[in-house]
């Protein structure tokens, strides 16, 4: 609080209005240093809470900073995951495909068309080419009827035996 000393001229007449302008003027003066005095008060309370301000702010700003680096190392590894996990899964499919391809049978040969006979007593090779000839107007011989059931030569035929008869 400032504390101010008056001097009030007085003149050679002083009366009893005199004092009253004198006292009243003294009182604007003391009001007018006490709202100084509150004003000065309030500044310092604003220069405080300026100063608490500022410092917060410039945490905030360390805290935003450190955040952002965070984010940037949190996304690289993310990313760095993101590429091994592509790179595991594509070994994956590829390791899956070479299985498939390895498990996938080889192309099977085309159905046939033809008959199927069972070798009865007494058949031969050329007896059932000429047989399936007549009744059914093919045109086998008894080298097609060896190729088409793998047999040599010499191999006979034993009753029961099932034969492949092609129709062309």
């Amino acid at each position: 609080m400032i504390w101010m000393s008056v001097v009030f001229p007085v003149s050679a007449q002083v009366g009893p209005g005199a004092a009253e302008d004198a006292e009243a003027e003294r009182r604007k003066i003391l009001k007018a240093a006490d709202q100084v005095d509150r004003m000065d008060s309030a500044v310092e309370d604003m220069k405080a809470r300026i100063a608490a301000l500022e410092k917060l702010l410039e945490d905030v700003k360390q805290e935003s900073n450190s955040l952002k680096e965070s984010l940037a190392s949190t996304a690289a590894k993310a990313e760095k995951e993101k590429q091994n996990l592509l790179e595991e899964v594509s070994k994956m499919l590829a390791e899956m495909k070479a299985k498939e391809k390895a498990a996938t049978p080889a192309a099977k040969p085309a159905a046939r068309e033809g008959y199927e006979h069972t070798v009865a007593k007494g058949d031969t090779l050329s007896s059932i080419a000429q047989a399936y000839n007549k009744q059914y107007g093919l045109k086998l011989t008894v080298e097609s009827l060896r190729k088409a059931n793998q047999l040599s030569k010499d191999a006979a035929l034993k009753v029961g035996q099932k034969l492949f008869i092609p129709s062309s």
